[in-house]
């Protein structure tokens, strides 16, 4: 299994950062993890690949604007969002508007096996709509969009490699929380990532020790 981080950001594009999007390989079937504007580099991971599924925590805009690039993807996804899990209408009336290239669209669901990924998401209700943390078994977790929740840890707890929010040093969202989080999971390492576009590198690791930013194109 391989992973690349493609969007570390968080809002709007940077000069330097795409919004959020991690893509998963395992052989001819990958996973990919928000469809953020990282997802128009996602096409140089895919030779090869029968199959894609993307996972989307949430509907806001900096996580579905990669929608737009779905026609530049080798194979035609499947999309899973959490429209009736988390928004009690179905994902397919919410994603409408966003993607005029008819998708297949599916519901997430808190565990589901899809080919070679074992999936789980978790509802994370403190952010001012409600996201989903997403774990791919013990490999990968992604925590973003939510300001500090105690039920993160557990949810993440033994993962090799989380993915957590650090928006920036103060308030909801700091690097201080990633920080809390990974270190009560027992995450084995732990990346920075929805970071601002003006986010302070220094000041980030500063609060959070041992963690790596987050850079696009990373492999994880």
């Amino acid at each position: 299994m391989n992973a690349w981080l493609l969007g570390s950001g968080g809002w709007i594009p940077s000069a330097t950062r795409e919004t959020t999007c991690v893509l998963v390989r395992d052989g001819g079937h990958a996973l990919i993890l928000d469809a953020g504007s990282g997802l128009r580099h996602a096409p140089a991971y895919l030779d090869g690949v029968s199959r894609i599924d993307i996972a989307l925590t949430h509907f806001h805009l900096d996580h579905v604007s990669g929608l737009a690039y779905l026609p530049t993807l080798p194979v035609a996804p499947t999309i899973l969002a959490p429209g009736a899990w988390l928004y009690d209408r179905p994902s397919e009336q919410i994603l409408g508007p966003f993607s005029p290239f008819r998708p297949a669209i599916a519901e997430l669901e808190p565990a589901q096996r899809l080919g070679a990924f074992d999936l789980s998401a978790r509802a994370q209700p403190r952010h001012w709509h409600p996201t989903a943390g997403l774990r791919v078994g013990d490999r990968l977790a992604l925590i973003t969009d939510t300001a500090y929740d105690p039920g993160s840890a557990p949810f993440a707890r033994g993962v090799d490699h989380l993915l957590h929010e650090a928006w920036g040093t103060e308030g909801d969202g700091s690097a201080a929380e990633a920080a809390q989080v990974a270190a009560d999971a027992g995450a084995r390492r732990l990346t920075l990532i929805h970071m601002a576009p003006d986010a302070d590198e220094a000041a980030l690791l500063a609060q959070a020790p041992g963690a790596t930013i987050g850079r696009d194109g990373a492999a994880l």
